[in-house]
């Protein structure tokens, strides 16, 4: 008797066949939250309201809050709702970010390009949000180009007259801000104060989208997936809020560093070396940046001979412009955040927080990093890795760190391929983005005991801070 053998057909659905069907969807939705998220803020902000928007409160000009003053309506009044609300935006935010940042490789250039568009443009209309650093900027220029006075060594108190002391704040600091972004800022002032306020957000919107034009061809070249890095780089919601809704100039300062780092990859030094002495001509602290360009590279005289000639150029310009001035980054580098790490280290270690001593030793473990990051640079002929190592170092030994200088350390996160720099990279970025999420630093420290503003340290920080402003 033959055996009879019945052959079973099964067939099976790919694994994880569910989600390839509806990750395109889910990775374009989220991108869309994040953009609907910015516009939450935007138009709340665009309501008289002293904590989203601290200028509009302060001059409720309709040149501020054009075109979104009309449209929203309901507005808590108090500061704490507020915050608690802004809070629950940004988590929001921050999770269709990490959403996005999963599935993008599910998402087309064209949809991803739109969306970062839509959302540099709404915050291009949007006004000033949570400080009011924009109209410092525009402060010191009318005081050289109205008032005769340089910024480097006077006080802005000295134009309580002009129009714009209402709207800034850094009465009592010479400018910190570099010699090319300080002229940039002198070409607006003749254009009024509405008129330079909304030149500089064109040029921002512009600089913006630049550097991520940038931080994509930087990715194609080395072979990574460019939309995600653009959404990494361009769509953090920390960044967005803080740094493009708050009208910061990092952007400028970045565009010549990423412009430098694409010449590098592309050998060409010469306008690699001049491009990074360029970014040390905005903001001084990418002074530090400058020696590893010129190391890494197979043709370091050529790197050297452009910075050499950016800085003579640039050099000669400040000192016709200012004089022999520097920035002030001496009075700002006394300044303090509560929990910045310097700070933090300090309180822990006994200190109440970052003293004079603190500082030292930060100022020298930078120094130290900037010698170790150009031997990296200059052995392995590459200028990526050390420039995110040596980004890492400047933002963890800063007693005086921002939520936006987030935005230094996203390029080389997405750029950079080592297990180390991501995990020290990432470690980072985590520690900035709790330390500025509404009401969550006050809420840890309350239930940790830990408070840096009670010591005499904490209290003389905070004094400092309050000498400089108004």
């Amino acid at each position: 008797m033959e055996a009879a053998t019945e052959v079973r057909t099964v067939t099976r659905r790919p694994r994880g066949g569910s989600l390839e069907a509806v990750a395109p969807a889910v990775a374009a939705t989220a991108m869309l939250l994040i953009v609907a998220g910015c516009l939450v803020v935007v138009v709340g902000a665009s309501q008289p309201a002293a904590f989203l928007s601290p200028s509009l409160h302060a001059h409720p000009a309709g040149w501020l809050n054009w075109p979104f003053g009309g449209l929203g309506r309901w507005h808590p009044s108090d500061r704490m709702t507020l915050q608690w609300l802004l809070l629950a935006v940004l988590l929001a935010m921050t999770a269709c970010y990490g959403v996005a940042l999963w599935l993008a490789e599910r998402l087309s250039q064209r949809f991803v390009v739109g969306v970062v568009i839509a959302v540099y443009a709404i915050f291009l209309l949007s006004p000033p949000l949570l400080l009011t650093d924009v109209f410092n900027y525009v402060e010191y220029a009318r005081m050289g180009v109205d008032h005769g006075l340089n910024p480097y060594t006077q006080l802005a108190i000295h134009v309580f007259h002009d129009p714009v002391r209402v709207l800034s704040n850094w009465h009592h600091l010479r400018s910190p801000y570099g010699p090319l972004f300080t002229l940039m800022m002198y070409a607006l002032a003749p254009l009024g104060l509405a008129g330079a306020y909304w030149g500089y957000k064109v040029l921002l919107f512009a600089a913006s989208l630049g550097c991520l034009w940038l931080v994509a061809a930087i990715a194609r070249r080395l072979g990574i997936p460019p939309i995600r890095a653009v959404i990494l780089v361009g769509l953090n919601p920390l960044v967005l809020l803080y740094g493009a809704g708050g009208q910061h100039n990092d952007m400028f300062t970045l565009l010549p560093i990423l412009a430098g780092l694409y010449l590098l990859i592309g050998r060409r030094e010469s306008l690699g070396g001049a491009s990074f002495v360029a970014a040390a001509a905005t903001k001084a602290s990418a002074v530090l940046l400058v020696p590893i360009a010129i190391a890494a590279g197979p043709r370091r005289l050529r790197s050297l001979a452009g910075a050499a000639v950016a800085a003579l150029v640039l050099g000669g310009a400040s000192l016709l412009a200012f004089g022999p001035n520097l920035p002030a980054i001496d009075q700002q580098s006394r300044l303090v955040t509560s929990f910045s790490m310097p700070n933090v280290m300090g309180y822990v270690l006994g200190q109440g927080g970052e003293t004079s001593s603190v500082r030292l030793i930060c100022q020298a473990l930078l120094a130290t990093a900037v010698v170790a990051c150009t031997a990296y640079a200059w052995r392995s002929r590459d200028a990526l890795a050390p420039l995110g190592w040596l980004t890492v170092a400047t933002i963890a030994t800063l007693g005086w760190d921002m939520p936006w200088y987030l935005l230094w350390l996203l390029p080389f996160i997405a750029l950079v391929r080592g297990r180390a720099f991501r995990i020290a990279a990432v470690f980072v970025a985590v520690w900035l983005t709790v330390q500025w999420l509404p009401q969550v630093p006050r809420e840890v420290a309350k239930a940790a005991g830990f408070n840096p503003l009670s010591t005499k340290v904490g209290k003389s920080n905070r004094a400092y801070l309050m000498k400089l402003l108004h």
